[in-house]
């Protein structure tokens, strides 16, 4: 069984948001990526699906996911996680402990909308419903049983 783990989803997620800017930028992609073109264009529009979604139920929380996965404007390399995360709560006026929620429940959504999407299969359901040997096997077995 090849299953993805949640901490992995959530690394994948969390590398996507950061790299969203970068994958929604046309102009600067080397063969590599455009090779990868797909898969990008889909993380993009799932991470654009969860900022409606977010921008609908949370104006703020959706102007945090923006500021702290830099979806607009480039993250500032000088700074740490940890000092953004102040920095933000004190503009927001939201204090730090809901703002590491927040960031939580914005994986968590970008997660749900790439499952959503089809660019993951965390428990691989879909990739045995595809895998026509993996269906006649098992309806061998019931026939060899019954006999």
């Amino acid at each position: 069984m090849n299953r993805i783990t949640v901490p992995r989803l959530r690394a994948e997620a969390k590398k996507q948001l950061l790299s969203y800017r970068r994958n929604n930028a046309r102009a600067y992609k080397n063969e590599a990526q455009r090779a990868d073109r797909v898969s990008q264009a889909g993380w993009t529009r799932a991470i654009d699906e969860a900022r409606a979604y977010f921008c609908a139920v949370n104006p703020t929380k959706e102007r945090f996911m923006c500021r702290l996965f830099g979806l607009e404007t480039p993250v500032p390399r000088c700074r740490s996680a940890r000092e953004r995360m102040i920095k933000l709560g004190m503009e927001l006026t939201v204090s730090e402990s809901t703002l590491y929620k927040w960031r939580e429940d914005i994986l968590e959504v970008v997660l749900y909308a790439a499952i959503e999407a089809g660019l993951i299969a965390p428990f691989g359901i879909r990739a045995d419903e595809r895998d026509p040997e993996s269906q006649k096997k098992p309806e061998a077995k019931r026939k060899q049983e019954n006999h």
